[in-house]
């Protein structure tokens, strides 16, 4: 009996132990990497010396909403990058490498902004290079560079904002469906995809479409030192090639990555540099938090927010064909 009791005893503590351990082991990781999901290590692409060129990557849509648990917005990775770069005072230049079609307003102008500031802060160069697409917000970030690069085959302009509404009001009626909104004011339900949209609702969203189209044309008309007129003219929507947006002015040069790279080291004034990119650390930290943030989700493919799309609109600096 005594012998069972001294092995049950020495079992309980075994096991807070164990606890404890583990706890303090993950503890230990947490403290250590305080925002796991922006763990990056800077790799050395090329070059030498103790400057640095930094190549910042713009790759696909333009969102600072978050698609599933696991996957961080875009906007906010390259927010924590910029950050990173004012923070190091061995960057001496910025490539930013845009391959996007565009995207959210909001998110758009918060990282032009932060590029601007950047440029500011640290007063170093900041060159663009423009991949197959580089088009609407993707453009309005390119505003915020010295000198844009592209190739006369890149898919760019779509200078202008969209701003899009479902409605089902006709297949409702047919369906026999009816649905009241008991509101507060005459636009509290503006939009609603239950009912034709009315013209004094057609003018107010018209009016915020104005709004940030305007700031659109003013980035544009600024970075790029055109007139309005001229902007006003060009700023149609439409998609320009590389080559007929060089020919109107908003493009500088033909090149490739690597021929911005080495521009901007000419601007740097300096005999040379490593070319820095920043690349995902693959850290134990970093993986526990991710799967953490995965099996915690109860909609890990992003389900619900495809289903939702329809139902929650928003200003877009985006081409979509």
């Amino acid at each position: 009996m005594n012998r069972k009791r001294w092995t049950a005893l020495f079992l309980v503590l075994a096991v807070f132990v164990l606890g404890i351990g583990v706890e303090s082991i993950f503890g230990g990781i947490r403290n250590l990497t305080d925002h796991p999901e922006f763990a990056w290590d800077e790799h050395v692409v090329s070059g030498s010396g103790t400057a640095k060129i930094v190549q910042l990557y713009v790759n696909g849509t333009i969102t600072s909403e978050r698609s599933t648990a696991s996957v961080t917005p875009m906007a906010d990775l390259l927010t924590e990058q910029i950050r990173r770069i004012e923070e190091d005072e061995q960057v001496k230049a910025v490539v930013l490498r845009i391959e996007s079609p565009g995207g959210e307003v909001v998110a758009t102008d918060e990282l032009h902004r932060r590029l601007l500031r950047l440029k500011e802060l640290r007063q170093i160069p900041l060159v663009v290079s423009m991949g197959s697409t580089a088009a609407s917000g993707g453009y309005y970030l390119a505003t915020a560079g010295d000198a844009i690069f592209a190739n006369p085959n890149t898919l760019t302009g779509s200078l202008g904002v969209i701003f899009t509404l479902t409605n089902y009001s006709n297949a409702i009626h047919k369906l026999g469906i009816q649905e009241y909104a008991i509101k507060s004011g005459r636009f509290k339900d503006i939009g609603s995809p239950a009912r034709p949209l009315t013209e004094p609702e057609r003018q107010i969203f018209q009016t915020l479409v104005n709004q940030s189209y305007d700031r659109f044309v003013d980035v544009i008309v600024k970075g790029r030192s055109l007139p309005r007129e001229r902007v006003l003219q060009i700023a149609d929507g439409r998609i320009y090639s590389g080559e007929q947006a060089k020919r109107l002015g908003l493009v500088d040069r033909f090149g490739d990555l690597e021929d911005a790279t080495r521009y901007a080291l000419t601007l740097t004034g300096l005999p040379e540099a490593q070319i820095v990119r920043f690349t995902e650390n693959i850290s134990l930290g970093n993986l526990i938090f991710r799967m953490q943030r995965y099996w915690s989700n109860p909609d890990p493919l992003g389900l619900e927010r495809i289903l939702q799309q329809g139902s929650t609109p928003k200003l877009l600096y985006q081409f979509i064909p």
